[in-house]
């Protein structure tokens, strides 16, 4: 069974593997921008879902697990999506907000 990586060995690998990275806030909606661009991420993705959200409750937190994404561009010119941990989105999660 192969060891997992800490966090510090995926950020590694992440980074020397990309030609740029960016860290971008998620706000209670699930989309960030980069490049100019507005994403959204899916309910889905568990990490990003937000509890007690403003207008569904009276006493809300908007609080999620997690409130940044890391977006690389990789040495082939792709779009990476990788959560606070360093573990990879599915591409299929993130969609481009029109």
């Amino acid at each position: 069974m192969a060891k997992r990586k800490t966090k510090l060995q995926k950020s590694t690998a992440i980074l020397n593997n990309s030609k740029a990275t960016k860290w971008c806030y998620v706000n209670t909606d699930n989309e960030f921008k980069f490049m100019d661009q507005i994403f959204i991420i899916s309910n889905k993705v568990e990490e990003y879902k937000v509890h007690n959200k403003a207008g569904t409750i009276e006493d809300y937190t908007n609080e999620a697990y997690m409130e940044e994404i890391l977006v690389t561009i990789d040495n082939d010119d792709r779009l990476k999506f990788f959560n606070q941990n360093y573990d990879l989105i599915e591409r299929k999660f993130i969609i481009v907000k029109k």
